[in-house]
């Protein structure tokens, strides 16, 4: 077709649904790709403006009352016609106990349900960048549109589209083993003694597959290939990781399309949906996952996977990998929350849901008539079920002193009013639980054994921090023994090196695409504050080599994200944290640590932003429209940009620890996988 001369004065629909950049042909070359129709139809007729106030206070202030009245629709044009960026908020008084905080900006906006973004925003180049990164799509790379998510969603279906997207018979093959040894041990969501020869027969004759069933495959394909490496991908395949990716999830957004997935009813096409979204993780930004998440939970409210299937009449095998699926659910939508700055889901579905049985794949038929007998000991269950003992362990000794549900899991345990040999006691409980239904059982030889126990130690070791912590010390004069501060520099060095060893052991490195996920901020957070009161110089030098380890793998799998305002803020803690430490060598005449390279990297990055000052925070401290404001945060609990480094933990450090806590379980991802709290 040839192309008219004059481009259209306008986008065409669906480019302007995504909010990319549309070439305003007839059809466009994004509708072209998708095989989508291209329509365009005139935007409608500009609103009539009110009258602009001259007093920015003036605009506010309506805000402010607006909020108040509970006013469905904001008056954003004031806002966006004076500062750039402000932030609006509710009084104090109305929100209750919320801490969170709105973001706007021209019409965009972002909730963030965190008091930390105060100073967060203190180490962001510029608080814009929050919702630049957010919503300005002008300027994307339109090459990889398949890409983007809303393709199958917002575009018809495409019957034929997926033709030639399949791999071929021995690779499907590799693929699904893939699967069988990465990624299954770790998620439970499919009962593969049923799939598997679901997935033979369609390895002969994909026309004859089902649409479920090929959204099934599509998602196993994408999420086998993102648990392999790309040297391995290339050994296997014979094909560059990057254009197979590209290639299956194409493939699976056709497939999703084909499925209707806004109308499905399918338990298949929930379950394929779970596998996508989890390998989006690697190459997605958050925010995306957490809505498709939403989606996912929506099908799974609408299929009734929220309600136990033992009380509706459900045959046990369905009953029993309904639950499996409810349980994997929970934690993907509640960590992709947590990864968009949210604590937790506040929609979620009352769920009377039991937790899964602890019995082996083997064990369960769907022509069987009674539930099936749980074991002790190891199944194929383990790593899940160890991850729900911790969760309800946990949650047990939150409300065990009858607090708020709404606050945080360890409100009760790291709380001041407990003794710390009672605190110390409720580990060991912990651990002598883990150790008798799981560790005790496995053998380390066995991957899936291996992570689980590094897993369960882990959660030990960050209970063991969390009760011990900074914080309980906040506001009093008291200095924190050096024994304590010892048992946390340890516990927090353990955990740091049990995150590197799955990064980098042969062993486990199949399970890396899971725990890239979950880091464990917290720990190397405290290991970067604590390098200045260690005296010994070999234990600073092995912090930095962990940190830098595992940080530049992480960045290294992050390439798409390195912007987010989360990582901005660390890497910036980061660069703070060395200049520091190569400071205090200096003055205490000690040899430095080689330099990682990561670290390296962050400060040319740093040089290049122009953040030449990075001991004394960040240039957007000197302008008052990228201020970031919060009237929960009195000033003596922001941290001054005038000290050489405020986040730097010593015993007499005004840091408030509390801000951190709630920094991370809300970014982190969180580590642990969230386990606390998130498991129904």
């Amino acid at each position: 077709m040839d192309r008219p001369e004059t481009p259209k004065p306008y986008s065409c629909v669906i480019c302007h649904k995504r909010k990319v950049k549309c070439d305003r042909q007839e059809p466009c070359s994004n509708c072209s790709k998708a095989n989508a129709e291209c329509v365009y139809r005139p935007p409608p007729p500009p609103r009539r403006r009110k009258r602009e106030r001259a007093d920015s206070g003036d605009a506010l202030l309506d805000l402010d009352q607006s909020i108040r009245r509970g006013a469905k629709e904001l008056p954003q044009n004031h806002a966006a016609k004076q500062a750039s960026t402000k932030d609006l908020l509710a009084d104090p008084s109305q929100r209750g106990h919320s801490s969170g905080r709105m973001i706007m900006k021209q019409g965009n906006s972002i909730y963030l349900d965190s008091t930390l973004w105060t100073r967060v925003s203190q180490e962001l180049p510029d608080a814009t960048h929050v919702l630049d990164n957010a919503s300005d799509h002008e300027s994307d790379d339109l090459s990889d549109e398949e890409l983007d998510e809303t393709l199958m969603i917002l575009a018809p279906g495409a019957e034929n589209s997926r033709a030639g997207l399949h791999p071929n018979p021995v690779h499907i093959f590799k693929l699904w083993q893939t699967f069988l040894e990465n990624v299954n041990p770790l998620i439970k969501i499919l009962h593969t003694p049923t799939v598997q020869p679901q997935i033979l027969d369609a390895m002969v004759d994909h026309e004859k597959m089902s649409r479920d069933l090929e959204a099934l495959m599509f998602s196993m394909y994408c999420i086998s290939l993102i648990s392999l490496t790309a040297e391995e991908v290339a050994e296997s395949f014979g094909e560059s990781k990057k254009n197979l990716l590209r290639r299956f999830r194409k493939g699976a957004q056709f497939a999703f399309r084909n499925t209707s997935l806004l109308r499905t009813s399918s338990f298949m096409v929930l379950q394929a949906f779970i596998l996508y979204i989890l390998s989006l993780r690697a190459v997605s930004d958050p925010s995306s996952v957490w809505t498709l998440s939403g989606i996912a939970m929506r099908i799974a409210q609408r299929i009734g996977i929220h309600r136990d299937g033992a009380g509706y009449g459900l045959s046990p095998f369905d009953t029993e990998i309904r639950r499996r699926v409810w349980f994997q659910l929970v934690i993907l939508d509640a960590t992709s929350a947590q990864s968009c700055g949210v604590a937790s889901s506040p929609m979620l579905p009352t769920s009377d849901s039991r937790p899964p049985a602890n019995v082996n794949d083997s064990d369960l038929d769907p022509l069987m008539k009674q539930p099936p007998s749980e074991k002790d000991g190891v199944t194929d269950m383990m790593f899940c079920l160890a991850r729900s003992e911790f969760g309800k362990w946990l949650r047990r000794w939150s409300a065990a002193d009858g607090s708020d549900p709404s606050n945080s899991p360890w409100a009760s345990l790291a709380s001041s009013s407990m003794s710390s040999r009672g605190k110390d006691e409720a580990v060991k409980e912990l651990e002598s639980l883990l150790e008798e239904k799981y560790l005790k059982y496995c053998d380390p030889s066995i991957p899936l054994h291996s992570v689980t126990i590094m897993m369960a130690r882990s959660a030990i070791l960050y209970t063991r921090l969390m009760i011990h912590h900074p914080r309980q010390y906040q506001g009093s004069n008291t200095r924190i023994p050096q024994v304590e501060r010892d048992i946390m520099f340890q516990n927090c060095l353990k955990m740091a090196d049990y995150a590197n060893y799955v990064q980098t052991s042969t062993a486990v490195r199949r399970f890396s695409w899971h725990t890239e996920n979950h880091m464990p901020w917290d720990a190397m957070i405290f290991l970067l504050s604590e390098i200045r009161s260690r005296a010994d110089p070999e234990e600073k030098k092995k912090v930095w080599e962990t940190v830098g380890n595992i940080y530049s793998r992480y960045l290294a799998q992050r390439k798409r994200n390195l912007d987010a305002p989360l990582q901005m803020a660390l890497q910036n803690l980061i660069t703070k944290a060395w200049r520091a430490y190569t400071a205090d060598c200096s003055t205490n005449q000690q040899t430095t640590a080689p330099c990682p390279p990561v670290v390296s990297t962050l400060l040319e990055k740093a040089r290049s932003r122009g953040l030449t000052n990075l001991t004394g925070g960040s240039s957007q401290a000197a302008d008052p429209d990228h201020l970031v404001f919060n009237p929960d945060t009195s000033p003596s609990r922001v941290m001054s940009d005038g000290t050489d480094l405020d986040f730097i933990f010593n015993a007499d450090s005004p840091m408030d620890w509390n801000e951190w806590d709630k920094f991370l379980n809300q970014f982190q991802g969180p580590f642990l996988d969230g386990m606390a709290g998130s498991i129904s």
